[in-house]
């Protein structure tokens, strides 16, 4: 048997610390021996919970399946792990002391067959992962202090559209995805409002938010799908702190009334995510005579925003994330053409003009709300594989099946900026892939200062 023991000390509360080292769901995350891992148990973690680790072995891998054996949060996990000719016992330990956790981690290897005779030549091996991975945990553990800067080279690759396009793929994420810490902080005790929650990113955002600790609010138009995604998001995360409402964002009366509930339900609320939106195949009108992209897509999250922004500012620190399409870039904001009143209707058209829109208020808001301890931020998923493009973008969907992002690709940035200690001291830009990027690269598209106010005050007229 070789005996590995390690401490590190991390600038994080002994809670904190002990959620995210215990899951060894995550671990891939922070030890550079991990190629893969994953939690098998649905549920919050306790003993008996269950992970698949993939770990690398001399050329290839193998296989291990790790178990919880003992659980005394936030201060101590022990788990067993079982896999080829490899047995091991990781006893972990946290103490709390001065605003620092101190991480005891003790591991006993015992190796079967040829290993265990060569284990003399192993042990030297073994004591340099272990090392490895404990500085990679450290790492993970210690947060960043600045947002990434903006780049002459990236706004430049934006400009030449192109460049720009081909990041928006799952290629763009993978490369650069390679760099990132791992969301580590822990959202106990904050309240997320998810709007377009029961698929797609929406879907993904509110369990890795509630994942993370926080009380999720979900909102959608279909009673049994909040009903099915908020038994589903408890079944996984084993946070039962959910809520649902049920609202047509494309009513501005069920906005309204939507707005009262959450107001009178929710004493505080620090993430609002702005998810919601449609693309129309063909022109409607809503019941009170509105576009329906229009009014679903700007001016729902315009009047539902105005309205919690008195709760968020009592409750800040906190965050509106509005999700954008890189559609925006190909549009201005024409005042006279927001409800496409004329000529054949093009539902990718009246998508990206109130994506635009919604680019406007999200610099507007920033500027109205700084120093107020609320960060406004919009963020450009990138092209995601997800039912609303599947329904309505068929044969874009069809043309860039084999590089579209996963939805859960597409949702990363939007949990970064609702989480990320980083992400929480910048407001009024727009984000792909955790980095800022231009708001606009046509010129004229990003609206001069007469316009923006003049949709602010459609906006409010159409939303009285």
């Amino acid at each position: 048997m070789k005996r590995l023991h390690e401490v590190i000390e991390v600038p994080r509360s002994c809670a904190e610390a002990f959620r995210y080292t215990a899951n060894f769901g995550l671990i891939e995350q922070w030890d550079p021996g991990v190629t893969e891992s994953e939690k098998l148990t649905p549920g919050a973690l306790a003993v008996g919970s269950r992970f698949r680790v993939v770990v690398k072995a001399g050329l290839g891998t193998s296989e291990m399946h790790y178990t919880i054996t003992r659980f005394e949060p936030p201060h101590r996990v022990v788990l067993e792990g079982k896999g080829g000719a490899i047995h091991a016992v990781d006893d972990i330990r946290f103490v709390e002391a001065g605003g620092t956790t101190r991480i005891d981690y003790m591991a006993d290897i015992t190796l079967g067959g040829a290993a265990g005779r060569a284990e003399f030549l192993l042990g030297p091996v073994l004591e340099r992962a272990g090392k490895k991975a404990m500085a990679g945990l450290k790492k993970a553990l210690t947060l960043e202090s600045a947002p990434p800067a903006e780049s002459c080279t990236r706004d430049l690759l934006d400009r030449m559209v192109l460049p720009g396009a081909l990041g928006f793929t799952r290629f763009g994420y993978e490369h650069r995805s390679k760099a990132w810490r791992p969301i580590t902080e822990s959202l106990e005790g904050r309240t997320a409002i998810v709007t377009g929650a029961t698929s797609g990113l929406g879907r993904v955002v509110a369990e890795q938010l509630s994942n993370l600790g926080a009380r999720v609010v979900l909102v959608g138009r279909n009673q049994e799908k909040l009903e099915q995604a908020v038994r589903q998001i408890a079944e996984a995360t084993g946070n039962c702190n959910l809520a649902m409402e049920r609202a047509d964002l494309s009513l501005m009366s069920e906005v309204r009334s939507l707005a009262q509930r959450l107001l009178r339900e929710e004493q505080a609320i620090q993430i609002l995510i702005n998810n919601a939106a449609v693309l129309p195949l063909q022109k409607s009108q809503t019941a009170e005579g509105l576009e329906t992209a229009f009014a679903t897509d700007l001016v729902a999250p315009y009047l539902l925003t105005r309205l919690l922004i008195p709760r968020l500012r009592e409750s800040a620190p906190a965050r509106i994330i509005n999700v954008s399409s890189g559609g925006m870039y190909l549009s201005g904001v024409d005042l006279d053409e927001l409800q496409n009143p004329q000529g054949r209707y093009d539902g990718a058209r009246a998508y990206a003009r109130a994506k635009r829109g919604l680019m406007i208020l999200t610099e507007l808001w920033a500027e109205e709300l700084r120093d107020s301890g609320v960060v406004v931020n919009a963020m450009h998923p990138g092209w995601a594989d997800t039912p609303g493009v599947q329904d309505s973008l068929p044969g874009f969907h069809k043309l860039t099946r084999l590089v579209l992002r996963t939805p859960e690709q597409g949702a990363d940035t939007i949990v970064w900026l609702a989480a990320a200690t980083e992400a929480g001291s910048v407001s009024g830009k727009l984000w792909l892939d955790r980095e800022p990027h231009l708001a606009a690269i046509l010129p004229g598209t990003e609206g001069d200062r007469a316009q923006r106010e003049q949709l602010m005050e459609k906006l409010a007229r159409v939303a009285a």
